[in-house]
């Protein structure tokens, strides 16, 4: 691509800020398209049309300039959290769960992958892929009453251990949160794990 194609193209891209900017979104639109009509190679311009037409409930092209994005670089942990909310509120369920776990691939720590992917799990009633996708995030305070509410759905299935280790993850995430204290003493479970005896030495 010449330099002028490229110039041109980022003028576009930039006056389609300007206008998104102003509340002007048919024009911004028009201005990103004739950015990628001259650098389709411009990620930042598929990109904003991407949730351009999202905000527009244009799904399908949402989607279709997103993964171009991807496409153009793999690793945007950004353009695969907002893919994964534009499948969600398609009712793709399978599809936003790919894009999640694809992001905690590239970003193990994220809070916020974490927690959409359990909720999302916890929704389709898979709670141990719940509980798994919560053990790959930092045990955030958001976190803890999704740890409760598995821990509850865990006793529903019966499932007394694994309803006390959701308990006290929960705790961990928040030491304040009475419901998951109460469940606890209700099992008659310390809050703490007690320590593994096989751990200690006899002299």
């Amino acid at each position: 691509m010449s330099d002028d194609l490229s110039r041109a193209a980022e003028e576009h891209f930039e006056r389609g800020n300007s206008f998104d900017e102003n509340g002007y979104s048919e024009r911004a639109i028009a201005e990103w398209q004739e950015a990628v009509h001259l650098d389709p190679g411009h990620a930042d311009a598929h990109y904003n049309l991407g949730i351009a037409y999202a905000d527009e409930g244009e799904t399908d092209l949402a989607i279709d300039e997103l993964r171009e994005v991807l496409r153009l670089k793999p690793f945007d942990t950004d353009t695969r959290r907002e893919l994964a909310e534009i499948y969600l509120e398609a009712n793709r369920a399978g599809d936003a769960i790919n894009q999640l776990r694809q992001l905690l691939n590239i970003a193990p720590g994220d809070g916020d992958a974490a927690r959409g992917l359990a909720e999302i799990y916890f929704n389709l009633g898979m709670i141990d892929q719940a509980a798994g996708a919560l053990e790959a995030g930092a045990m955030l305070e958001e976190d803890a009453d999704l740890w409760f509410r598995l821990g509850k759905a865990y006793e529903n299935e019966q499932r007394r251990d694994d309803a006390i280790l959701a308990y006290r993850r929960a705790l961990i995430a928040q030491p304040d949160h009475r419901d998951a204290d109460m469940a606890l003493r209700q099992l008659h479970a310390p809050v703490e794990e007690p320590p593994d005896p096989n751990e200690f030495e006899i002299e």
